[in-house]
């Protein structure tokens, strides 16, 4: 991939992850602070743990949307930027501006999850 490329993804990559960071902090607030001041009864208690469990979980993702950010930048430093991990052919730069941190190829990502080894 030529150089203008590269910092292009990678400008976009750390916009991302900037954003990424914002969103986490925010959402990990809002779990902890979730129901500090409704009231005490039981229905309103159950509401509270389902709301911080499914913010909860948003953290989870985003967490994990973080740390393949990180992986795609670290590949831009070493080279392997675009290049897919399974069959080691380019990833496509339609699929790059779409998920600029795709470690597969259209073709192997369909494959592997086909296999029920990858999800995201």
């Amino acid at each position: 991939m030529e150089d203008a490329k590269l910092q292009y993804f990678k400008t976009k990559l750390q916009e991302l992850r900037k954003q990424l960071l914002e969103d986490l902090k925010s959402r990990y607030d809002e779990a902890i602070n979730i129901g500090k001041d409704s009231g005490k009864d039981s229905a309103d208690e159950a509401y509270n743990i389902y709301s911080r469990n499914l913010m909860l979980g948003r953290v989870e993702t985003d967490a994990l949307k973080l740390r393949l950010v990180e992986q795609a930048i670290s590949r831009i430093k070493d080279g392997s930027y675009g290049v897919c991990l399974e069959c080691g052919e380019d990833i496509e730069e339609k699929r790059l501006e779409y998920v600029p941190f795709a470690r597969y190829c259209t073709e192997c990502k369909s494959e592997l999850e086909k296999k029920g080894v990858i999800k995201m």
